[in-house]
């Protein structure tokens, strides 16, 4: 199923559930070359507050899991009152940002468990720079125990921003900012004095492990790239080994944004891991021990194969938000081909000529061994589907298409 947290993911949905969209793949369209990105910024902000009257369930339930919108409350205007915990703005930007986020938080424009992306005015730029700002951590404690009986319960909450780029492009990378502002969890909850010795060099980092991590290992896979882009496709299992953490945390990314989790619906996606497991899928296995990385059980498929100039010129361009926009097509190819598959098969339970025009494209896609093998699953629990892929598959091996071991 689609992470509804993932705006991204929800444009990937809307694909599946229609007929093939026309899409225009040109990534050039989407992203001038020339928008690079060099300055980076972050603030980190805490804030206590007390609860009113009638807040107390909802915040028990916040505190039990994220709710779909941080709520919008009756508080004094002090309460709103943003202390700095870390930032690498001028000193004339930073309260520039902390009253757009005030502004924000008076007006309850926050989302539980997920980052909102927003144009500020700042005067580090001359045009808006985009925001990712989000709500961390909602700490409940009494007040002092002298004022038991009468205080009221005290919040914290921190809210979390990176700046950067344009709006449009860090939005390609929602995903990955959500999941890196849900690492500093760990922080926030150390004892007092993590800030100088964590919290700032894992904020300093975000744009380089969020972002510049698709420019990493596109650099060093090149047209080794099909690999990793089947394998996402196909979720097989991938082991990188003989390298530091940092370039598995950098491939593990990448399998994760070029995956389609909505490709297979949730159930079907169980049922897929345990046909891997029943066929024995072999674990691509990456050595990074040497210059240039080796593989074992690599397999490749020409639809991966045929968008690996598109990545290259998107290497040469030193973007990185071309480059996952280049991605985000290639994703989307992939679930026009599962759709029109779909369509396909539908008419197949009716139609012989159907069946064969499943078979020409599923030749000619060039990723017949993938589409193939995901919808088998998804129609494992219907019978004259799971015929016509019986058949489909008879003749993709006779063709030799795909192998017994795919």
């Amino acid at each position: 199923m689609i992470n509804q947290t993932s705006l991204q993911d929800s444009s990937l949905q809307d694909s599946m559930d229609g007929d093939e969209k026309e899409t225009d793949l040109e990534p050039e369209d989407e992203l001038p070359k020339d928008q690079q990105q060099t300055d980076t910024y972050y603030s980190l902000y805490r804030r206590h507050r007390s609860l009113q009257l009638g807040d107390e369930g909802d915040a028990g339930h916040r505190r039990n899991g994220p709710s779909d919108t941080f709520p919008k409350e009756t508080v004094s205007q002090e309460d709103f009152s943003l202390f700095l915990l870390a930032s690498n703005l001028s000193v004339v930007a930073e309260p520039e940002l902390r009253a757009f986020v005030a502004k924000r938080l008076s007006k309850g424009a926050f989302l539980g468990g997920m980052g909102t992306i927003a144009a500020v005015d700042l005067s580090i730029a001359e045009q808006p720079v985009a925001c990712y700002y989000c709500l961390l951590q909602q700490n409940q404690s009494p007040g002092p125990e002298s004022d038991k009986l009468e205080s009221k319960p005290l919040v914290t909450d921190y809210v979390l921003c990176f700046l950067g780029s344009t709006e449009k492009s860090l939005e390609l990378f929602r995903i990955e900012l959500d999941k890196y502002a849900q690492g500093l969890q760990l922080y926030l909850d150390a004892e007092v004095g993590a800030v100088e010795l964590h919290i700032q060099p894992y904020l300093s980092s975000w744009y380089d492990d969020s972002v510049l991590y698709i420019q990493r290992v596109v650099q060093l896979f090149q047209d080794r790239l099909p690999i990793l882009l089947r394998a996402a496709l196909s979720h097989t299992p991938v082991e990188v080994k003989g390298t530091d953490n940092k370039i598995k945390q950098d491939v593990d990314r990448f399998l994760s944004a070029a995956s389609l989790p909505g490709l297979i619906q949730e159930d079907s996606l169980a049922s897929l891991c345990k046909v891997m497991t029943d066929e024995q899928q072999k674990v691509i296995v990456i050595d990074c021990s040497e210059s240039t990385p080796a593989f074992q059980n690599a397999v490749s498929n020409k639809f991966c194969e045929d968008w690996i100039p598109s990545f290259l010129n998107g290497l040469e361009s030193g973007n990185p938000f071309l480059i996952r926009q280049i991605l985000e097509n290639f994703k989307l190819k992939a679930i026009q081909d599962m759709n029109s598959l779909k369509r396909y098969i539908r008419h197949a339970e009716m139609n012989n000529y159907a069946l064969f025009k499943c078979f020409v494209f599923l030749k000619n896609c060039g990723n017949g061994d993938v589409l193939l093998h995901n919808v088998k699953v998804e129609h494992v629990e219907m019978p004259e589907a799971q015929n016509v892929v019986k058949v489909l598959e008879e003749f993709m091996y006779e063709e030799g298409v795909i192998t017994p071991t795919n």
